[in-house]
């Protein structure tokens, strides 16, 4: 295992925090790892990094309801992560693909603030991206959306606008090589989620897309059992992951807090070669 042999990721990484000094409105305390992600994720193409790294700050500027106040101790991330398992699952033996699970543990729309959903998301996202057992290896990331429980009224609690930022973002920014996406215990009204979702979908996202029904044994032609909840008859234990999960967050709190890790500088932007500016337009258009 490991990445492939065209590029080099440390020299990449280094060729990109090189040419973040040259930008200096951009964030400078960029933790190596994170650098070596975009090297990874764009397959060594420097220029493509440089473009996702520029996009995925520009949205975090342009939406503080989302990348502000981020405090993942605080009331309202806390209490999403009580109420929402999105738990990033450790190797799987024979497979280098990486997956991540989401599921509602307390069905209570009136506790689904959607706004909070997503800013725990980044939350989780942004840790994981730093952590050294998430091998940068030839495999991708599979997210796996368990829609046991969610409901129409979960759904009237949809904000546009964030999902239009979340959809953005995952798609164009993230510094990750997403490889599937699989939906289970999918609901009867699937197509009027879809409705909410497809119009930010990209067309290659789409084509990853799996659906499949309550009691379905069809995603196992897709991943190996053993990376499924060990109450579908897999082998993760979630709420072990879970835990594990959480104690990481109070761990790394700081790094999440720390602005001058997410933050762009207005007041520092130069005349040069910014293509900050030029992405910053386009994220408002």
């Amino acid at each position: 295992m490991g990445i492939e042999k065209e590029f080099d990721l440390e020299k990449g990484a280094e060729r990109l925090k090189d040419w973040i000094t040259t930008q200096p409105h951009l964030p400078q305390n960029i933790h190596p790892t994170l650098l070596q992600r975009y090297i990874h994720s764009t397959r060594g193409d420097l220029e493509y990094a440089k473009k996702i790294f520029t996009l995925g700050y520009t949205i975090r500027q342009n939406n503080p309801a989302i990348f502000d106040n981020r405090d993942p101790l605080s009331t309202n991330v806390l209490s999403i992560l009580k109420s929402i398992d999105m738990v990033p699952l450790p190797s799987v033996e024979g497979c280098e693909d990486k997956f991540i699970y989401y599921r509602l543990v307390d069905c209570d729309p009136d506790k689904f603030d959607f706004n909070d959903v997503i800013k725990t998301f980044f939350i989780i996202a942004d840790l994981r991206m730093v952590q050294p057992d998430v091998p940068m290896n030839d495999g991708g990331d599979v997210p796996i959306f368990d829609m046991n429980g969610f409901t129409l009224r979960h759904m009237t609690k949809v904000v546009l606008s964030t999902l239009r930022v979340y959809m953005r973002y995952t798609q164009e920014a993230h510094p990750v090589r997403l490889k599937a996406i699989h939906v289970i215990n999918c609901t009867p009204f699937l197509d009027r989620v879809m409705c909410l979702v497809k119009p930010f979908m990209k067309k290659r996202v789409a084509e990853m897309l799996h659906f499949h029904l309550p009691n379905s044994e069809t995603i196992y032609a897709h991943l190996p059992k053993a990376a499924l909840p060990d109450e579908y008859g897999g082998e993760q234990s979630i709420i072990k992951h879970k835990e594990d999960w959480f104690n990481r967050i109070k761990l790394q709190r700081d790094y999440i807090i720390d602005g001058t890790r997410w933050k762009i500088d207005d007041s520092r932007r130069s005349n040069g070669n910014d293509l900050t500016g030029t992405l910053r337009k386009l994220e408002i258009d």
